[in-house]
């Protein structure tokens, strides 16, 4: 007798699921779950696969978590670079108490590293410490950074030991530094005054405004943000795809059993999920440990600490969620082209040929948003009309943004092509059986090897468009006219702050350092009146007549004297004025007659004055004489229309207090390192003495930093193409391994098939270098023109580049060789 088990509404048995349950339950959900645990639970050759994705992810996901700790440097850099802003003057200076200290700037530099020096004089027992100091240096003692304490030990840097003598008591740690290379020095005094040219503070640390950035360079920075950042997600796309086709016969068996088509796209994407799900992983612990290693380089110039890099929450968040969607998505939209089948998978690419019409239409969306950067209204440019030059809407933020997402949608546009390209390239065959067997596998599937390389064209079209656009913007900073050579024996020039009184005693104890042939000493500083400011008045400059005699044609000079400078400005660009006022703060660059400006006997005091107390005042004297200046007598340059030579006498010698005073060198011919011998002399008379060579081109600091850090970020993200194909190739070869095990058991020469190998890469790898440079070139052209800048190529770095970007491809595709022959063989037939 049997019995039978009814089951009512609401009521639920075994075997029997709830309608409820059923209507909660995702199908997605379910199948993407089951694909996880089928890539879990595939064996060995499921988990290598999917260890090849993590790592391919991985060094993606590695690359954009640094990038994302990019506003978190900034800040830490902004916060440290607040702390080290300590010689400043308020307008309310403060009285000497026991909080009180007085700092003065020692900065020097050895053989192109910059040394950040302080000398400081406690006033008080509570006297607030300087950040990373545990306590002051005594008197002649300092405490220097770890990065100073290494040269400071380096036997060659004897020159280093000799200019900074002093006895080290003590270190400067982290809080005191902008990072671990940077090189400074806090050196204790009991001889600073404000007269010397100290400041007086009570805490360490200043707001100062940032200068802000050349608009130019803000676009150089987005859309170099951009190129070394599209590769990356071209390779995350296509290392989403590892083993596919393995994948894809997986799931055919599963076909048999029941599954239907969005059933196996689903698994697919669940098994890809696995494989992202593991690449943030990897990345995540790549970028822990390059984090850590960070503290010990020097990168494009700059130093960071380990802590200081952190990516900043929302953007990591980002990361975590977009690149798992990223490896669901491009798996879901490439199993549209695959039919699995009972019996096999039939890929949707012989028959029908890849459409060009949307391909085309990515880069003519990006040319139409840098249109439309272009007719954005700005500040400068308020009714969007017109193009000039130095201002145009593409040079502020928002139009340096929206360029910089024309050139991503171009970069992708170049990728998309690159298949088509392939496929138009292949379609008929011939040559020898190496070369028949690389386009047979081409035609059949192109997309695999396209892919391979779609990186490296991405980086190389991005690389040759960024480097127009530096081409340009750098002609702006280094093809200047340098400063014009001097027609004296002076061709170094030396600073000594509040050393005005003693300006003859600076240059005699300098004129017998080693090394130094003649020296000139003078004291220059700007004028104003309770009713005139600076740029009002003509600005002066005090020293003898044997030294006034080289700076212009004195018809007769004595103690006492007085001259006014007429005639061109002389300036330290080389270029000449006839009477331009440029609001410079001496007053040298005036275009009117010194001597028309200020009558004798006017009461004028210095402007801009840095001593204790007030600045003394003292009556104008008589000009004696009009006179000629000198063209090219002074390596700083400023000689010119707007300046008054005086003699000592002619002003009381209160009036130098606090001022300081400058000496010209000239250093013996033949001298090694003579920059160097000089620093040292200056330092060993006065440490707050600074040498400077006028007469070098200086480049712009900011230009040099974005120069450096696109050079560093593009270095970074070759490393990491080059990295991402070497991982493919060998994914590529895994996928390949019982086509070449089934024919090398039928007698191919190794020799052929490894050719054959070689042909698949170098097809596409050609056809994206011709991609790559004439996308590059054109979006090069469009950067230059929407910057306002001059067309021009450079050819040599862009065959260089090219030129790299292919070494980069052959030395993966030869690394990868070993791992080819050893698939070469009958026992690679085995499948399981």
């Amino acid at each position: 007798m049997s019995s039978s088990t009814t089951s009512g509404p609401g009521v639920s048995g075994p075997g029997v699921s709830s309608p409820d349950a059923d209507r909660v339950r995702s199908p997605f959900l379910d199948q993407l779950g089951l694909g996880v645990r089928l890539a879990l639970t595939n064996g060995r050759d499921g988990w290598g696969r999917l260890l090849l994705t993590a790592c391919g992810v991985g060094l993606g996901v590695a690359l954009l978590l640094f990038t994302a700790s990019f506003p978190g440097i900034v800040q830490h850099r902004n916060e440290r670079l607040y702390v080290q802003n300590d010689t400043f003057r308020d307008e309310d200076l403060p009285t000497p108490g026991d909080r009180t200290v007085l700092i003065a700037t020692a900065d020097t530099a050895f053989r192109g590293t910059p040394i950040r020096g302080r000398v400081v004089q406690p006033e008080g027992p509570d006297a607030a410490l300087p950040p990373g100091v545990a306590a002051y240096p005594p008197p002649g003692r300092m405490v220097v950074s770890p990065a100073l304490a290494e040269l400071l030990k380096d036997p060659a840097n004897q020159l280093l030991r000799d200019r900074l003598p002093y006895p080290v008591v003590g270190g400067i740690g982290p809080a005191g530094l902008l990072g671990p290379g940077q090189a400074g020095y806090l050196l204790g005094s009991d001889r600073l005054s404000l007269d010397a040219g100290a400041d007086r503070i009570t805490s360490y640390g200043h707001f100062s405004p940032p200068k802000p950035m050349d608009p130019r360079l803000i676009l150089l920075n987005a859309v170099g943000l951009t190129v070394m950042l599209a590769p990356v997600g071209v390779f995350l796309a296509a290392a989403a795809r590892f083993g596919g086709e393995r994948r894809d016969r997986r799931l055919a068996a599963l076909r048999l059993v029941g599954a239907d088509r969005r059933m196996t796209a689903r698994l697919a994407a669940g098994e890809s999920l696995v494989g992202a799900v593991l690449g943030l992983v990897a990345g995540a612990a790549l970028f822990l440990l390059g984090r850590r290693l960070t503290g010990h380089l020097r990168l494009a110039g700059f130093s960071f600490y380990p802590e200081d890099i952190a990516p900043h929450p929302a953007i990591a968040a980002a990361i975590a969620v977009v690149v798992p969607l990223l490896g669901v998505g491009v798996t879901l939209l490439a199993m549209r082209r695959v039919t699995v089948d009972p019996l096999g998978v039939v890929r949707r690419s012989g028959p029908g040929r890849r459409r060009i019409g949307w391909r085309l239409a990515l880069p003519l969306a990006g040319l139409a948003l840098t249109a439309l950067a272009l007719a954005l209204p700005t500040q400068y440019n308020p009714s969007g009309m017109g193009r000039t030059a130095v201002f145009n809407s593409v040079q502020d933020t928002r139009g340096s943004l929206l360029v910089a997402v024309g050139v991503l949608l171009m970069l992708v546009g170049v990728c998309t092509l690159l298949p088509w390209l392939v496929e138009a390239a292949t379609r008929r065959s011939g040559g020898g059986v190496s070369w028949q067997l690389a386009i047979r596998r081409l035609q059949l599937s192109s997309g695999p090897a396209s892919a391979a390389v779609s990186g490296v064209v991405v980086a190389v079209a991005g690389a040759i468009a960024l480097q127009t656009l530096f081409l340009g913007v750098s002609a702006s900073y280094e093809d200047r006219p340098g400063p014009r050579a001097a027609v004296g024996p002076y061709q170094q020039s030396v600073s000594f702050p509040g050393g005005g009184p003693q300006a003859d005693r600076l240059a005699d104890s300098l004129a017998h350092s080693p090394g130094v042939q003649a020296t000139a000493a003078y004291t220059e500083f700007a004028l104003e009146t309770p009713t005139a400011k600076s740029w009002e008045l003509p600005g002066v400059r005090i020293a003898g007549c044997a030294v006034l005699r080289g700076f212009a044609t004195l018809p007769d000079c004595k103690d006492g004297d007085a001259f006014a400078v007429q005639g061109r400005t002389i300036r330290p660009s080389g270029g000449t004025s006839t009477g331009a006022n440029t609001g410079t703060n001496t007053g040298t660059n005036r275009g009117t007659d010194a001597a028309a400006e200020t009558r004798p006997g006017t009461t004028v005091h210095a402007a801009y004055f840095h001593g204790d107390g007030e600045p003394p005042s003292w009556p104008m004297p008589a000009v004696t004489a009009t006179v000629e200046p000198v063209e090219g007598a002074d390596p700083n340059g400023r000689l010119g229309s707007g300046l008054l030579l005086l003699t000592p006498a002619a002003a009381p010698a209160a009036a130098l207090r606090g001022q300081p005073a400058t000496v010209l060198v000239a250093m013996a011919p033949g001298l090694p390192d003579p920059k160097e011998q000089l620093a040292t002399a200056v330092m060993a008379i006065d440490p707050q003495g600074f040498a400077g060579s006028p007469l070098d081109r200086v480049v712009d600091p900011t230009y040099l930093a974005v120069k450096r850090l696109l050079t560093a970020g593009s270095a970074v993200t070759l490393l990491l193409v080059a990295l991402s194909l070497l991982v493919g190739q060998l994914e590529r070869f895994r996928e390949q391994r019982r086509i070449l095990g089934v024919l090398n058991a039928v007698g191919t020469r190794r020799r052929i098939l490894g050719l054959s190998v070689l042909w698949q890469t170098l097809v596409p790898m050609a056809l994206g270098m011709l991609l790559a440079t004439v996308g590059g070139l054109l979006m090069g052209a469009v950067l230059q023109y929407t910057a306002g800048l001059p067309f021009a190529l450079d050819w040599g770095s862009m065959l260089a580049m090219s030129a790299i970007a292919a070494g980069a491809v052959l030395l993966t595709t030869a690394l990868g060789l070993p791992q080819l022959l050893r698939l070469m063989r009958p026992s690679e037939l085995r499948y399981e």
